[in-house]
């Protein structure tokens, strides 16, 4: 690739990432925003049957905006509101099966096992998501701290990245249950070693960059990905799909307060009752 400019680099390196999936035939994890839209339109591209799978809980947000989003992109979409009531034993089932060890990895965790079996009741055995290009592309608010010191920056970068390949692997646990073969395109050494070289300031332009990843969202809209979806700002999934809320309801439900959680040393409702959770507090 030697000679391309850096968004024919990443173009090219984004395509290279969509066919190494092997399967022809596959479900991917869909928000609506640029990143899981970038992948879908690749794989679109290469001719791939790709079915865009979205899940709610509390909120019905990032179901309206993926409806959105894959009619713009033409594409089918499955989508599924998980009623409260059925959290708490889904929570538990996870629980079980991860290395817990902070509450977004839970949340996370807990999103992708309705995705896996939304896949699984449609007979779905493949299941793509674009994690990994928050963590490259400087998509986190942490970033906007670090602007102005490369080394801080790339340092930061490096440790996301190690710490979104210690969570696929939880995930893996729960594809597992569901006999899913979860798929990481943009983990791969070869796009993230691309990544990692394309200069900080075509991802980001000061503490005050709201948006971010505008490389990628060049990109993006360079390959036909819808404009609302391109340049659609970070909203982290745990907070657009609800299940942050949706956890912490329960919580206050079962009667977690913050008061309760201080008087046993942790610091909100929500730690407290997944710490009640937990199968070691049995």
């Amino acid at each position: 690739m030697k000679g391309m400019k850096p968004t024919e680099q990443l173009r090219a390196t984004i395509y290279e990432a969509a066919r190494s999936v092997t399967a022809k035939d596959f479900g991917l994890a869909f928000s609506g925003g640029v990143d899981s839209s970038l992948l879908a339109k690749a794989c679109k591209d290469l001719d791939r049957k790709v079915t865009l799978l979205t899940v709610g809980f509390s909120s019905q947000t990032d179901i309206d905006i993926s409806t959105q989003a894959s009619k713009a992109l033409d594409l089918r979409l499955l989508h599924e509101l998980t009623a409260l009531e059925e959290l708490e034993d889904s929570l538990k089932t996870v629980l079980e099966l991860i290395d817990f060890d902070r509450i977004v990895r839970l949340e996370n965790c807990v999103c992708f096992f309705y995705v896996f079996r939304l896949a699984s009741r449609h007979g779905l055995d493949t299941v793509l998501s674009a994690n990994g290009l928050d963590e490259l592309f400087c998509g986190y608010h942490i970033y906007r701290s670090h602007y102005g010191d490369e080394e801080a920056t790339t340092d930061l970068m490096k440790t996301l990245v190690e710490t979104a390949k210690k969570d696929k692997e939880q995930m893996d646990k729960i594809a597992a249950m569901f006999d899913i073969d979860y798929v990481c395109p943009f983990l791969s050494s070869s796009f993230i070693n691309l990544a990692m070289k394309i200069p900080l300031d075509l991802k980001i332009d000061g503490q005050d960059d709201e948006m971010r990843k505008h490389i990628l969202r060049e990109v993006a809209l360079q390959i036909g990905v819808p404009r609302s979806a391109a340049l659609r700002p970070k909203k982290a999934f745990q907070y657009s799909s609800g299940i942050h809320k949706a956890i912490m309801k329960l919580a206050k439900k079962r009667g977690f307060t913050k008061r309760k959680a201080k008087s046993i040393g942790l610091c909100s409702g929500m730690e407290a009752y997944i710490q009640n959770l937990r199968p070691s507090s049995g």
